[in-house]
């Protein structure tokens, strides 16, 4: 996942994707990349997926990060140097995601294969589409930049 992340990009498309839908960057990156893999990922695997993940990435995970983003987006703040090395130290706390990544890969192993049903390209990118969703809430009419990129990324490092 980290590689796939530091693909020209792909962080500043996941940041955005973040804001826009409060999506789960771990979640949509483990499910892509087990999509290219040829896991079989449907809308049901990603809310079972989620479902699993909810509680964490709401008790833990959210309010790190918001605490971090305070601290970032107050100039006053960054003037102090203990303020800095704390916000560096809390970034280091985001290990809660490694931890959520774990409980997804864990159960990602669980899933069936696809059996070639769809191209890996189109397969990716209709994954992308469905956790977009999936945190949307609603039905997307048309495909989100964004997510192509990132769903881009992880087919080219695939083997796409």
């Amino acid at each position: 996942m980290l590689k796939v992340y530091a693909k020209p990009g792909v962080a500043q498309a996941c940041l955005e994707l973040q804001e826009r839908f409060e999506l789960d960057v771990p979640l949509l990156l483990a499910v892509l990349q087990a999509a290219g893999k040829g896991s079989h990922i449907d809308s049901d695997a990603i809310r079972n997926l989620d479902e699993n993940c909810r509680r964490w990435r709401a008790e833990v995970v959210r309010p790190l990060r918001a605490i971090r983003v305070q601290l970032k987006a107050n100039p006053w703040m960054e003037s102090h140097p203990p303020v800095v090395s704390f916000r560096s130290e809390l970034k280091a706390l985001l290990d809660a995601e490694k931890l959520e990544v774990a409980v997804l890969e864990e159960a990602i192993a669980d899933l069936p294969r696809d059996e070639g049903q769809e191209e890996g390209r189109a397969r990716i990118n209709l994954v992308a589409h469905m956790v977009l969703e999936r945190f949307a809430g609603c039905t997307l009419p048309e495909e989100v930049p964004q997510a192509r990129l990132i769903a881009d990324a992880v087919w080219s490092l695939a083997g796409g």
